[in-house]
């Protein structure tokens, strides 16, 4: 992952934010990320909490889930980022980084809700759930399979 920070935010740019470092980054082809982006799937960034900060703004908080809360822009409506579990980690959407080219996804999750019309051509590996091998753990999938 990158080692210089990244910066991003809003499509009016009332909220900036920072990220020191990355974990990890994947597709979600999950219902809810799909209903709250209006994208087929959702390429995110998985930040752990000490390594995301909001320099300017203050986004709009929607609790979706127990999991956590959507942030969004109340301005121009821009979905920024899920925050989950209190703080623990944010989920920020690559589409809101200045230079998303830094951050490819690395997987698929959610694989089981993806749409039928959404065809992949990478190489990557698609997982059921959210739960995620640990990068260092994963293996390209088999071009014949999902998997």
């Amino acid at each position: 992952m990158p080692a210089e920070q990244l910066t991003g935010g809003c499509l009016c740019g009332a909220i900036r934010y920072e990220i020191d470092r990355v974990f990890d980054v994947m597709y979600c082809h999950c219902s809810r990320c799909r209903k709250a982006t209006g994208a087929a799937a959702l390429a995110c960034a998985y930040v752990e909490g000490d390594a995301f900060h909001l320099a300017q703004g203050t986004p709009t908080v929607y609790v979706s889930s127990t999991e956590g809360n959507r942030c969004f822009c109340r301005h121009c409506g821009s979905p920024l980022y899920f925050e989950g579990q209190g703080g623990r980690y944010y989920s920020v959407h690559v589409g809101t980084l200045d230079d998303p080219e830094r951050l490819p996804p690395q997987i698929h999750q959610c694989v089981e809700t993806k749409l039928s019309w959404l065809a992949l051509s990478d190489d990557l590996r698609g997982v059921t759930g959210n739960v995620l091998p640990h990068p260092d753990k994963r293996r390209r999938r088999d071009p014949r399979t999902f998997e």
